[in-house]
């Protein structure tokens, strides 16, 4: 007599392979090469360091605004 079939999922090493989650293929800079861990560099696709070559932070811009000297208003 043969042994039935046993039940797919009942014994951990009879699981089937599609129920494990599929490996995370490692995504790289796109300037340097090197592995993106963060989320957000995995998105942009830059890391942090080669994202800040790209775009620099804006320079400080001198408003137009000027001090005037006044008298304080009634009530202050």
């Amino acid at each position: 007599m043969e042994h039935p079939e046993p039940i797919p999922g009942l014994l951990p090493d009879t699981a089937p392979d599609t129920l494990r989650p599929a490996p995370r293929r490692p995504v790289r800079c796109a300037l340097c090469g090197r592995p993106l861990t963060g989320a957000q560099s995995r998105r942009t696709g830059l890391g942090p360091a080669c994202d800040a070559k790209l775009h620099p932070a804006g320079a400080d811009i001198p408003t137009r605004r000027h001090e005037v000297d006044q008298e304080p208003l009634p009530g202050t």
